[in-house]
């Protein structure tokens, strides 16, 4: 995108996406708590892991910028802000795949290393994303003010997804949603970010800051927690 003004409902953009799946996340959606280190052995098949998932990973995504006033259309309620952005982004398949085969063939260990790489992927994805809507929306009030939400988390149902998925290219990206309204691959997400949000949501919070689901094995440290999230 260029340095310039945000349109309204403009087409979707499609994007491949670089993903660098630091071995902190791997760890973190692994279930291992911040700065805690597991054991020698399995901490050197993580590291195997990462390198090989790092390979693995073809992380690509979408996504189209809405007038604040399509919000009801997906079930948001809408707010105070100059655009309403919409995306997908998976990982791809071959980790999902491959974690599947580990586990399959007994090695869980792997398996379960290889299933949260996809995990950090996928979040690497969303991240990568949030930057190049963010940059180029400009440099005033609409760069300055963002939150990403996903359906499912928070107060946005996950009954949203087709809503969403029906302005989204979806098939491009190799993403599908089942009659659960679960995606597939796996490792993908969908959400939805307020661009020039005057208030931003829940007085500044979002992600893990706003969310009520506060025994969820990926929640981020409070520490970790900011005010915005990009």
């Amino acid at each position: 995108m260029s340095d310039r003004p945000c349109a309204m409902d403009e087409p979707a953009a499609l994007l491949s996406l670089e993903v660098p799946i630091a071995r902190s996340e791997l760890m973190r959606f692994a279930g291992y708590p911040e700065a805690h280190e597991p054991a020698q052995r399995l901490g050197t098949i993580a590291d195997e892991v990462l390198a090989e998932a790092r390979q693995l990973s073809c992380a690509q995504g979408c996504y189209r910028q809405l007038g604040t006033a399509q919000a009801s259309l997906l079930g948001l309620a809408p707010i105070d802000a100059e655009a309403l952005v919409i995306g997908l982004v998976t990982a791809g398949t071959a980790i999902e795949r491959r974690a599947a085969a580990l586990m399959a063939s007994g090695d869980i260990t792997r398996g379960l290393f290889m299933d949260a790489a996809g995990s950090a992927a996928a979040e690497d994805a969303a991240n990568a994303i949030s930057k190049v809507i963010v940059g180029g929306c400009g440099t005033g009030a609409v760069a300055t003010a963002c939150c990403r939400l996903s359906p499912g988390y928070g107060n946005w149902p996950l009954s949203a997804q087709p809503a969403l998925f029906a302005l989204l290219p979806h098939e491009r990206v190799g993403i599908s949603l089942t009659e659960t309204h679960m995606m597939n691959p796996r490792k993908s997400i969908s959400f939805a970010m307020w661009l020039g949000a005057k208030e931003p949501i829940a007085k500044g919070r979002s992600g893990c800051a706003a969310c009520g689901m506060h025994h969820c094995r990926y929640r981020r440290p409070t520490s970790n927690l900011t005010e915005s999230s990009t």
